[in-house]
């Protein structure tokens, strides 16, 4: 005569609740890292808590309209070339741009279009504000 048990208990766990969890997580940090990669890197000209500058690059748009890379004057039509050959040696090209309050938006503008065309990072300055 057979006495034994017929029912056996199975002591592991289900596992699909945590696989569901662990796919849930996935698909919020995929979601979550392509938000993060096309953010844009601006300083906004708040002088409220600006920070330091740690790029090696910084094109400076003076009142009078003319342009300044790393302090040594730089004509408008040989900006892009020069700016190109600097970009491609850096190792961390980042363009830290410094516009005076009194030079036109579309200065501004034009420059920002330019490192957009040939996609290359870009930060704006502002100057720190002044206590009262």
């Amino acid at each position: 005569m057979n006495l034994g048990q017929r029912n056996k208990i199975s002591v592991t766990g289900n596992m699909s609740s945590m696989t569901d969890l662990v796919f849930l997580l996935l698909i919020f940090f995929i979601i979550l890292s392509t938000l993060v990669s096309n953010g844009v890197n601006v300083e906004l000209p708040q002088a409220k808590g600006t920070s330091s500058v740690t790029s090696k690059m910084t094109l400076s748009i003076l009142p009078d309209g003319t342009y300044a890379l790393n302090g040594g004057p730089v004509a408008y039509e040989d900006l892009e070339s020069l700016l190109r050959i600097r970009m491609e040696e850096a190792t961390n090209p980042v363009l830290y741009l410094q516009v005076d309050e009194s030079v036109p938006t579309g200065k501004t503008v034009e420059v920002i279009g330019m490192a957009k065309a040939n996609e290359w990072k870009i930060m704006l300055g502002a100057k720190p504000q002044q206590k009262d």
